[in-house]
């Protein structure tokens, strides 16, 4: 089947819904079939589409997910080994122990003599960006749905033949990070120009300002709570202010898209200008 935009925006509403559902819900039995209902999918179709999306099955993110949540459980003393493995899904102690050893490589017993893995988060940084055309989308509705917006932005590079690209989101200048999922947002979805010179159906091809910002890097969805905090390590650390009248940028680190909620990692630029030292 030719691949099309609505095709890929399809694929990927149904991706994301699954990977979605699976981060948000490792206490519970999890069958396939429910996964593919939700995917409005057979199961083998939904393993399918899934696996060339991600790379893996629904269930293999299911189990990898649980037993990572599991290393972090038996890093901080959060429990017993045997509740942590029965709530990462498994009957027994050996069995959480097979599939432990064989995803870190150490029994959950060695956990304390391993040190993290995971690459640590770079530190707080300011970066200027320059002048450069991009590819943009704008999105006013539900902050829920705002990744809909960019279905025929990436849908169309994809069906142009572009493997790769950076998918950024210019928030909401009212309330870049506030808020629930049911409020109404304003924000655009753009990617750099990538060279092409060609139009892009239904996409504006337009100039982003140059500017400077202050770059701070989160594990999952960076939180409006925090702001305050980066606002002031920023005016103290560089001497810097947030333009509050600029938008905030935001960079999924995470390219593809199809990632668990807790697995990802994101770039929040914000914009800044330099306090005028007095004479």
């Amino acid at each position: 089947m030719r691949m099309t935009v609505e095709l890929f925006a399809l694929q990927s509403r149904r991706v994301r819904s699954v990977i979605e559902y699976v981060g948000t819900h490792l206490d519970e039995d999890i069958p396939l079939t429910h996964l593919a209902d939700l995917a409005c999918l057979s199961p083998s179709q939904l393993e399918r589409l899934y696996r060339s999306k991600v790379g893996e099955t629904p269930l293999v993110t299911l189990r990898r997910l649980r037993l990572s949540r599991a290393l972090e459980q038996i890093r901080n003393g959060q429990g017993a080994l045997q509740d942590i493995g029965l709530a990462a899904g498994y009957g027994s102690a050996a069995a959480f122990c097979h599939a432990f050893v064989r995803r870190f490589g150490f029994a959950p017993s060695q956990v304390g003599a391993h040190s993290p893995r995971g690459r640590p988060l770079p530190p707080l940084s300011l970066e200027y960006l320059p002048e450069r055309p991009v590819w943009q989308m704008n999105y006013r509705g539900q902050a829920r749905e705002q990744h809909t917006g960019a279905a025929p932005l990436v849908g169309n590079l994809a069906v142009a033949g572009v493997a790769h690209w950076r998918n950024w989101l210019a928030l909401d200048r009212d309330c870049p990070l506030g808020g629930g999922l049911e409020r109404r947002v304003a924000v655009q979805h753009f990617v750099p120009a990538l060279g092409l010179s060609q139009q892009v159906a239904q996409v504006d091809r337009v100039v982003h300002p140059a500017g400077l910002y202050a770059v701070w890097h989160t594990l999952a969805f960076p939180r409006a709570a925090s702001l305050p905090g980066v606002v002031e390590e920023v005016r103290a650390r560089f001497g810097c202010v947030w333009r509050q009248e600029a938008r905030v940028l935001l960079r999924e680190i995470t390219v593809s898209g199809y990632t668990a909620p807790q697995e990802r990692r994101f770039a929040l630029y914000l914009p800044v200008v330099a306090l005028k030292r007095r004479s």
